[in-house]
């Protein structure tokens, strides 16, 4: 009975002493390395599927954004069919005169890469003349469109869900069916270029 006893007590201190390695090994197996937290700019870019959620202050998906109102103007026609690109500028605004080269090349690339656009200038400056004088002095100015009234870019600017006292350049994307797709403040510039093509192709 003694000799019994003895082998089962050898028994329970070798379960117990393999267990006991088992465990620690376990241990060493299943030790989760965490991932590395992701740097913000790559958690916004993960979270913004809609590339006008990351390149515009304000965005609608196609067809829910406001429609389009301008306050009266004078000077050239603006588009009024297919996606339309309104940029609001001034003579005296410097980031508006610095991106306007890039801009104007901007809608026969996005037309050879199967995004369409016609872009207008809404010129903001507080008089004809003003305008005027510019493009007198500068012959590659752009036909432009003028706000005939300077009070009227507030009520754009929150017509647009934009802050009424918003900076220029300002940057709108229409759709086809003449809702505001994007409103963006701030110059634009080459890198921004696949994001707007992205908003017009539809991603």
């Amino acid at each position: 009975m003694d000799r019994l006893s003895s082998v089962t007590r050898r028994l329970g201190l070798a379960r117990l002493l393999a267990g006991t390695l088992a465990l620690g090994a376990c241990g060493e197996d299943t030790t989760v390395t965490p991932e590395p937290t992701p740097r913000r700019t790559e958690a916004v870019a993960a979270h913004h599927t809609d590339p006008a959620e990351r390149f515009c202050d304000v965005s609608a998906p196609e067809g829910q954004g406001p429609m389009l109102t301008l306050p009266h103007t004078d000077g050239a026609a603006m588009g009024t069919s297919g996606w339309r690109w309104l940029n609001v500028w001034a003579t005296w605004c410097h980031p508006c005169l610095e991106e306007m080269p890039t801009l104007r090349g901007w809608p026969a690339r996005l037309a050879t890469d199967g995004a369409p656009i016609t872009l207008s200038f809404l010129s903001v400056d507080a008089t004809p003349e003003a305008l005027a004088t510019y493009r007198a002095a500068n012959a590659d100015a752009p036909e432009t469109a003028r706000l005939d009234d300077a009070g009227g870019l507030p009520v754009l600017l929150t017509a647009l869900g934009l802050d009424a006292g918003a900076t220029i350049p300002i940057h709108v994307l229409v759709d086809p069916t003449g809702h505001v797709r994007c409103a963006r403040t701030g110059s634009i510039a080459e890198r921004d270029y696949e994001t707007l093509r992205e908003i017009v192709r539809g991603h």
